[in-house]
């Protein structure tokens, strides 16, 4: 056998066995089962080059990815949550990281995995020159992208990355140096902006689980923003080009706007109730631009589960056994098991609480809880409302019949679970304990609009009627009052967008990321510890202190061990790592 015919001699196997993903009839990414295949007789037809290109975007949808791993333990520890448990995870949610950590490593793993499957792609894709050109011509635009936003996530996390442009093809290709962030972004915009043509439109596709021209622009946004904020990451970077950074921001995220295809979703919690429903953009009003696309619950041949609703989701104490299932075939309501481990903070709720702002607070922060029988089947009764209050308009129709009620305002603690993602909605059953169908939204329309509304800012003396055009549309959609009304400053809109994005993209991995850029993000997480203290935070959770005690060294997270191990040409870490 030659050294070169299989990747998994020199390489992490599942890199090439075990994760390629087939189109399903639906035509949607779902994972099934692994088989081996050899690069040298691979890639003659359109099948197998759209085959390999499911591999590609097998990492994004992982639990080591948006999965699980990436929105609750290393994009979650920012200052509109905690974790709550009655230990601390070693996390760098939790502020008890190191460079040996599995949750840093294996994310930086599984990053580098998802260039090598583009790379590999992306050399064989010319192969066979009796494909149509066209086709090859989406499929390399698809790599690209893909192999750019790895780039990416690997810039937020670690600042200079070895830069792999070719495969790995042997042991010897291993060792590589740490390459400058900046010409690593100049690599993968490059990137990005020549696949655009060749992508697909949001039109031409009925899922969202796939890169179209509009998410590659609003990722090409995203990309601006946080390499303007670069510089106020930790004094290093350049700021000479900071207001074109922002200028290209504005572009990309107006372009999305002004193509017409998409708009925001009434009300706001059919965006969230969809991804638990497995239905895409439902109204027809195409808010949800990209997900990463989970399909089954790893009860089933479909294998592409994560845990979102699961980790990170609606608090469910229920009592799960093997015959939890049996529930939903008895007629019983069976809202799924949740470990609850993401609590909101108190100062999230209050700024739902400053603005009225219930039609996103109620959502996003538990405004019940479920009510289950103290022994025998522990079936779930129903729903018991905080404070008093009811808003049956939150719950939406799921074919049990749940008494509900409501308990004395007093004394019930503001800081509750993270309940964005609600497992009670799920389609595939019999649910499983921890494993759900549940997408998870990377990017939004509404994001789009905020960013608009953050570049156009920074770009003028004062704010301008499109950003307001644009902070207001979200506003509006929410229910409270726009800012058009009131007269802001250039620094007093800024803080509005800051707040707008909190209340709007809590739990959707952002928030760490903006505060990052923002230059906020150690003394701003520092602040928090105060908050334990206040009037509404309960008892039992102001452990969550010592996770807010975050050095500034977090705005890096440590190069693994195991590559320093392995690649002798990085030669030190990330500073106070």
């Amino acid at each position: 056998m030659k050294t070169n015919q299989f990747l998994s001699l020199f390489i992490q196997p599942a890199y090439i066995l075990g994760t390629l993903l087939l189109f399903a009839s639906c035509e949607r990414l779902l994972e099934k089962e692994p088989y081996t295949l050899t690069l040298e007789t691979y890639f003659n037809n359109e099948t197998e080059l759209e085959t390999f290109l499911t591999g590609v975007y097998s990492p994004i949808m992982q639990e080591h990815f948006y999965g699980n791993n990436y929105p609750l333990y290393n994009a979650g520890g920012d200052d509109l949550t905690f974790y709550q448990r009655s230990s601390p995870a070693s996390s760098i949610l939790c502020a008890n990281a190191n460079s040996s950590n599995s949750y840093i490593t294996t994310y930086w793993r599984i990053l580098y995995e998802g260039i090598n499957r583009a790379n590999i792609l992306l050399e064989n894709i010319d192969k066979n020159a009796s494909i149509p050109q066209g086709y090859r011509d989406r499929i390399r635009a698809e790599a690209l992208f893909l192999r750019s936003f790895y780039y990416f996530n690997l810039i937020q996390g670690w600042g200079d990355v070895p830069l792999r442009l070719q495969s790995t093809k042997s042991v010897y290709g291993l060792d590589a140096p740490r390459a400058d962030k900046q010409l690593i972004y100049d690599t993968l915009i490059a990137d990005i902006v020549s696949s655009l043509p060749h992508l697909y439109k949001s039109t031409d596709l009925p899922y969202t689980g796939r890169v179209t021209q509009s998410a590659a622009k609003g990722i090409l946004a995203r990309i601006y923003l946080f390499r303007a904020g670069e510089h106020f990451r930790d004094n290093t970077a350049p700021d000479a080009n900071r207001q074109l950074y922002f200028a290209e921001a504005k572009r990309w995220a107006l372009e999305v706007k002004e193509s017409g295809l998409h708009g925001l979703v009434t009300p706001y919690q059919r965006v969230f109730l969809d991804l638990s429903e497995d239905k895409y953009n439902s109204t027809g009003v195409r808010e949800s631009i990209w997900e990463a696309e989970e399909a089954g619950n790893r009860s089933t041949v479909e294998q592409a589960a994560g845990r979102l609703g699961n980790t990170l989701g609606f608090g469910s104490s229920n009592d799960f056994s093997s015959t939890e299932g049996l529930k939903e075939l008895m007629g019983l309501a069976n809202p799924g098991y949740s470990y609850k481990f993401a609590y909101a903070s108190l100062k999230l709720y209050e700024m739902y609480e400053s603005e009225g702002d219930t039609a996103r607070g109620d959502w996003n922060i538990a405004n019940y809880e479920y009510v289950f029988e103290s022994s025998g089947s522990r079936k779930v009764l129903g729903r018991k409302y905080y404070f008093g209050k009811k808003r049956p308009e939150y719950i939406e129709p799921d074919g049990f019949s749940f008494t509900e009620e409501t308990e004395a305002a007093s004394n019930r603690n503001k800081t509750r679970c993270a309940a964005k993602y609600r497992r009670e909605h799920e389609v595939v059953g019999p649910k499983n304990k921890n494993y759900t169908p549940i997408n998870f939204p990377i990017l939004r329309y509404s994001d789009v609009l905020l960013m608009i509304a953050e570049a156009d800012n920074e770009l003028t003396p004062e704010p301008s009627a499109l950003a307001y055009e644009c902070i207001d549309a979200v506003r509006n959609r929410a229910g409270i009052m726009p800012l058009a009304a009131q007269t802001l400053t250039k620094a007093q809109f800024r803080d509005a967008i800051k707040k707008e994005r909190a209340m709007e993209l809590c739990f959707e991995a952002g928030r760490r990321w903006d505060l990052i850029r923002w230059g906020e993000f150690g003394a701003t997480m520092r602040s928090m510890q105060g908050f334990v203290n206040q009037e509404g935070w309960g008892g039992n959770f102001k452990y969550a202190s010592a996770y807010y005690n975050v050095p500034d060294t977090y705005t890096y997270f440590p190069i693994p061990d195991s590559e320093m191990s392995i690649n002798k040409l990085i030669t030190a870490n990330n500073p106070g790592w």
